[in-house]
């Protein structure tokens, strides 16, 4: 009996074995037909998360890595589909057709719209969360804790490090200091030159929204709902706002006094020395406060969910004119002369006059405008959600001047410094203009 015990454990355990594998390779094939009709309808997004979905329980099938980076290639993220397919082909020598694909895709930016590629740095293989430039060095912080200081000359690592923990949001630099939050309340604090840490400050909500910055404080909001003002000698709370929803957006700050918006629908002022409301319970208005403002002429102007661009008194908090858009706003409006450059996710960029909130003109594009475009080299430079173009706009008209391709989905940028440009792609890496 014995003997036969032991001849049935083993062939029960290769049994099981072979129902297991038969049972993932039925799956597998049916995310991959599933992951194929999406294509066919004309729906990458949804065949990227099959594909990604099938491949955690078999990461090392050729077709499913095939088949997710034809699906990148079809988002037009060139580089994502690139960085797979090379994976496929590993795995899967013979297969010509692979080699094909990769050699098709467009993995370098393009130059154009009067701008030269200087640099491309694509070591780090992660979704970045944001980025800063100061002092010649551009400063990049990554979901998985990864924080990266680039040259800005040359594009060589300076420092990097790793956090503890999960990086929540875009850094702020100076000369002397760099401050990035974190997923689990925590404000962490580097030297900018060495990378060395300073101090950190905790919070009791994450920190999505990048500090503000000035020569004795930084003004921290969390999303535990309250505004911290913190010594940036030695890291310590000088006042603390509790406005109880949550903050995700940065305060500015100037004259003396500092704004932030919350998901509550209102725009709060505080006395940016003792932390004093300016205004009791803040200016309403219809939807979340996820802009960060812009102060100018005495005024502040941000947007809302509403859809709405607001002018404000910055001291009494009257509202001289608002202007709609036909969505939720998040991008801080640009001030170029005596006109205000306004963003929506409403796929329109619109030129609108300072003091009246008067239209000169409004162009439409093909996707929601997460942020402030920037004006450069005489023209505006923007980026849209899940698209890898940047395209480039008459300031002065809004005629439309041309794009280029910089071969993958952009979500950080444009920054600008100096006579540079610099752009974060979601694969993680980062390039600059000239």
């Amino acid at each position: 009996m014995k003997s036969r015990r032991s001849f049935l454990h083993p062939f029960c355990a290769i049994l099981l074995a072979c129902l297991i594998l038969a049972g993932c390779a039925g799956e597998s094939a049916r995310y991959k037909r599933q992951a194929e009709q999406f294509i066919a309808e004309g729906h990458p997004a949804e065949a990227v998360l099959i594909y990604r979905q099938a491949l955690q329980n078999d990461p090392d099938d050729p077709d499913l890595l095939s088949g997710l980076g034809m699906a990148l290639a079809a988002q037009g993220r060139d580089r994502s589909a690139a960085a797979v397919l090379n994976q496929a082909a590993l795995l899967k020598p013979a297969d010509a057709s692979i080699k094909k694909a990769v050699a098709g895709l467009m993995t370098r930016p393009q130059d154009g719209v009067s701008l030269n590629l200087a640099w491309l740095f694509n070591s780090i293989e992660d979704e970045p969360i944001g980025a800063a430039v100061a002092s010649g060095r551009i400063y990049v912080a990554y979901a998985v804790g990864h924080l990266v200081t680039l040259d800005q000359v040359s594009g060589q690592i300076i420092w990097e490090i790793d956090t503890p923990m999960v990086l929540s949001s875009a850094p702020v630099a100076d000369e002397g200091q760099v401050w990035v939050g974190a997923e689990d309340g925590s404000i962490l604090v580097y030297d900018a030159g060495t990378g060395r840490k300073l101090g950190s400050f905790l919070t009791k909500g994450a920190v999505y929204a990048a500090p503000a910055l000035t020569q004795d404080l930084a003004f921290c909001a969390s999303n535990d709902g309250s505004l911290y003002a913190l010594e940036r000698k030695n890291f310590t709370l000088i006042w603390k706002a509790v406005i109880g929803q949550a903050l995700h957006a940065s305060p500015a700050v100037g004259e003396g006094k500092v704004y932030v918006g919350s998901i509550d629908g209102r725009l709060y002022g505080f006395n940016a020395s003792t932390g004093k409301r300016i205004w009791p319970y803040g200016i309403l208005t219809q939807g979340p406060v996820e802009s960060v403002p812009t102060l100018a002429n005495g005024r502040v102007f941000f947007g809302s969910g509403d859809g709405r661009i607001y002018s404000l008194d910055a001291e009494t908090g009257g509202e001289y004119w608002h202007f709609s858009t036909p969505d939720a706003v998040f991008a801080p409006p640009l001030v170029l002369n005596d006109r205000l450059i306004l963003a929506s996710s409403g796929q329109v960029l619109a030129s609108v006059g300072l003091m009246d909130g008067i239209q000169a003109w409004s162009v439409n594009f093909n996707h929601p405008i997460p942020s402030a475009p920037v004006y450069f080299k005489d023209r505006l430079y923007l980026v849209t959600s899940s698209d890898p173009h940047l395209f480039a706009v008459e300031a002065r008209t809004g005629k439309r001047l041309g794009d280029l391709n910089t071969g993958d989905w952009i979500t950080g940028g444009p920054l600008t410094a100096g006579n540079d440009l610099i752009l974060i792609g979601k694969d993680g890496a980062v390039y600059l203009y000239r």
